[in-house]
């Protein structure tokens, strides 16, 4: 039973404490004892420190979400009158500081729900403690740098999130659960790398939202694993991202973020399904890293390929790799619309290479005939499909190969007419992003129709 007087009672209290903190960081930037970054970072380490009672102090969801809205409310006023530079003041464009108590809302709902305080404890500590460490040691020690979109992050910075985070994990799991000390070490130290990899790729103050619920979503998947699945995932992880870096640098067209990004991808299409799942990821890494037709030679760094590019690519793949994960149907079915909706991203950009003239530019490093170079829509899909089907078909003998590589071909070609009919329209209106989304919307069209022909030819 929930005493809703005392709910309100601390809820007020704890309201009174965080009005306090956000005081004494405008105080610190009046008096120019921290940099406006510092006194953001400090309001956000010390509001997250206090949050981390609230597994302990509230019972209802309700209780979080009145104390979330308050906060949210105080924020946008704030920042449309220009007040509390202390958390606005940044440089970078950044929703951070709204996303940070929904984070915590969200975070307190679901292990609510599970009955897990002690994942809330550690996703909200990793998110407070592991993410103010890194942006104060990056912006005070970082030398190492590397370029994420319009923003810039540090090796030093990303190393301290790792070490920071595989240590909370690590302790909180041996102080709060039943778990072991190796399986601990196993556990702490794949969520530490993985969450540090979505930190060190996330734009915009997305990784308040990010940080917590990747961290919370790993603990519930493989804190109860045993031993040896643990060491198999950490092995594939080191596997993966190890050949992704050797592609990239070898062709010296990746990026960092784009090396963290593909690996992220094949990795979540090794474990959440099977490694069968990752060999098409495989396949587009060579070809994106290999082929100016995908992706031409970077002119200056900031052409690297980064985060946007490689998550609108994969994006939509992710729901096809949940869907085996739902046991509503066999894999199978998902697997040939999983393709396309990557496969399909390539085919517009090799259209993007010959409309651009690169065609005659002299700058491919592939020796590649004109004729496939110049190819229309129905050659590039038919390439495109027979490239992955033909490798793929030997791992997956669910597939009816002559009918995958039919529909393949077809959600190819559909991705491509969609694309080119609606985008064609907006040349020179629309900026890279909004070409992106399209690529996302008419690849994700497509690959719908596909799995609706795969339910049809298999269970019909």
């Amino acid at each position: 039973m929930i005493h809703w007087d005392s709910e309100f009672g601390t809820a007020l209290v704890v309201a009174a404490v965080f009005l306090i903190l956000v005081g004494l960081g405008e105080i610190l930037r009046g008096l120019n004892l921290c940099s406006q970054e510092g006194t953001r970072k400090f309001v956000h380490l010390t509001g997250g420190i206090v949050s981390l009672s609230f597994a302990y102090l509230f019972r209802s969801h309700w209780t979080i979400l009145g104390l979330c809205f308050a906060f949210v409310s105080l924020m946008i006023v704030t920042r449309k009158f220009g007040l509390l530079p202390s958390v606005h003041g940044v440089k970078r464009k950044s929703a951070g500081d709204l996303l940070h108590p929904i984070a915590i809302y969200l975070t307190f709902s679901v292990t609510n729900y599970m009955e897990k305080p002690e994942y809330y404890l550690i996703s909200i500590m990793v998110l407070s403690v592991s993410d103010a460490l890194a942006a104060i040691i990056g912006v005070s020690y970082g030398f190492k740098v590397f370029r994420v979109e319009e923003e810039k992050k540090s090796i030093e910075g990303s190393f301290i999130f790792l070490l920071s985070t595989f240590l909370i994990v690590h302790l909180g799991l041996l102080l709060l659960t039943h778990i072991g000390r190796l399986e601990s070490v196993l556990v702490a130290l794949l969520i530490a790398v993985l969450v540090t990899c979505f930190e060190a790729i996330s734009l915009g103050g997305a990784d308040n939202i990010i940080i917590p619920f990747g961290t919370l979503f790993l603990l519930d998947k493989i804190v109860h694993l045993p031993l040896e699945d643990l060491v198999f995932r950490v092995t594939s992880i080191t596997i993966i991202f190890l050949v992704t870096w050797a592609i990239g640098n070898s062709s010296k067209r990746l990026g960092s973020s784009g090396v963290i990004g593909m690996s992220l991808a094949g990795y979540g299409a090794w474990i959440l399904v099977g490694p069968h799942w990752y060999i098409p990821v495989f396949i587009c890494t060579i070809l994106v890293g290999n082929f100016d037709i995908f992706l031409e030679m970077p002119g200056t760094q900031d052409e690297y390929v980064r985060v946007r590019p490689v998550f609108y690519m994969f994006i939509g793949s992710l729901l096809w790799m949940l869907g085996p994960n739902s046991k509503l149907a066999g894999e199978h079915l998902f697997y040939v619309p999983f393709i396309v909706s990557f496969a399909a991203v390539l085919s517009i950009r090799w259209k993007w290479f010959i409309r651009e003239g690169n065609l005659i530019s002299g700058r491919r490093r592939k020796k590649i005939p004109d004729w496939l170079l110049r190819a229309n829509f129905m050659v590039r899909s038919a390439v495109l499909s027979l490239i992955f089907l033909s490798v793929c078909c030997i791992f997956n003998n669910q597939l009816n190969p002559i009918f995958s590589l039919v529909t393949c071909m077809a959600g190819i070609m559909i991705s491509d007419l969609i694309y080119w009919g609606i985008g064609r329209r907006f040349q020179g209106v629309w900026s890279k992003l909004g070409f992106l989304r399209m690529s996302l919307a008419s690849t994700m069209t497509a690959s719908a129709m596909v799995l609706g022909a795969n339910y049809l030819f298999y269970f019909n």
